[in-house]
C-alpha cells in the first residue's frame, strides 16, 4: 500500500477528511517544507464487543454465566391490611418449611 503524504498545513485545513482515511487503514505521512516529520497511521486496537468485556468479567470472577436454568417467575407478596412487613414474609415462607 502507497503511503500518501501531505504537508502540515493542508493536514490542519482538512484534519477531519485525513482521519477518516487512517480510520479506514490507510497511513499517512505529513511533511513540513517537503521533508516528513510525523506519520499518522491506524491504533491497533481489541475490539471492545459486549461478549469480549463479559468473558473477562467471567475470568477475573465478577461475573458467572447462566447454565441454562432460568428464574423462577417474580411472585409479589399480597398484604393484608393491618399486617407488618415480617408477618408477611413468614407466611409467604410457609410452603418452605
Amino acid at each position: 500500500m502507497k503511503v500518501k503524504m501531505v504537508g502540515a498545513r493542508e493536514l490542519k485545513t482538512r484534519l477531519g477528511t485525513y482521519l477518516r482515511e487512517v480510520q479506514k487503514g490507510r497511513p499517512l505521512v505529513v511533511t513540513e517544507r517537503g521533508r516528513p516529520v510525523a506519520e499518522l497511521r491506524p491504533l491497533a486496537v481489541e475490539p471492545d464487543d459486549l461478549e469480549t468485556r463479559l468473558e473477562q468479567l467471567v475470568r477475573e470472577g465478577f461475573l458467572s454465566r447462566a447454565h441454562g436454568t432460568s428464574w423462577k417467575p417474580f411472585r409479589p407478596i399480597r398484604v393484608k391490611s393491618g399486617w407488618s412487613g415480617t408477618k408477611a414474609v413468614a407466611e409467604d415462607r410457609e410452603d418452605r418449611f
